[in-house]
């Protein structure tokens, strides 16, 4: 396993936010996705061909199914992406974050990586940017075309060590609530 091999966790506002963080990859890595982006036209295919994973959310064992599949592609060196408020929000606050895929980390022993993601426009936060509610991915991708300019802001928070995690009884729901209290501390968000 790579020394670099990490779970790197992210507030979720968009689908752009997927390329947004690729742009910043060189390793291996993976996405975590809910299974109806799977059957999107190109992005469904795009996302397949990329070694997205996707999570049934809401059936039975979907949580326990999709923590093997990404504590199988962390011991076999490859990094992973989930975002664990497991939809996306407007930007203007974060959601619980769940931990149970956290504990792939755990399992793997390798680093938890808090991205702190923000789309700032003007005086705020960017309204076209936003994938929620009922919207449409054509809403969104006109949201986008809207948005000038579109501004990133993409912060690299401090590692969490999960090797230290388990040294010292962490549970997954601390890791999560670490993880989330760093991305509010950056983002100065509740």
């Amino acid at each position: 396993m790579s020394t670099d091999t990490t779970l790197y966790v992210m507030n979720h506002i968009s689908w752009f936010d997927i390329p947004v963080i690729a742009s910043q990859q060189s390793l291996p890595l993976h996405f975590l996705s809910k299974a109806e982006v799977r059957h999107w036209p190109l992005i469904g295919w795009l996302s397949h061909k990329a070694g997205t994973l996707f999570i049934q959310r809401g059936s039975n064992g979907a949580a326990q199914k999709s923590l093997a599949e990404i504590t199988q592609c962390l011991l076999k060196g490859d990094s992973v992406m989930v975002f664990p408020e497991g939809t996306t929000t407007d930007g203007s606050g974060l959601r619980n974050f769940h931990g149970q895929l956290l504990q792939a980390a755990i399992d793997a022993q390798v680093k938890v990586q808090p991205i702190a993601l923000r789309y700032p426009y003007k005086e705020g936060i960017n309204p076209h940017v936003a994938y929620i509610d009922d919207m449409t991915f054509l809403d969104s991708v006109m949201g986008l075309t809207k948005s000038s300019p579109l501004n990133i802001e993409l912060h690299f928070l401090q590692p969490i060590d999960s090797h230290l995690q388990k040294a010292n009884d962490i549970s997954h729901k601390q890791l999560a609530q670490m993880s989330r209290q760093a991305i509010a501390n950056k983002l100065e968000i509740s």
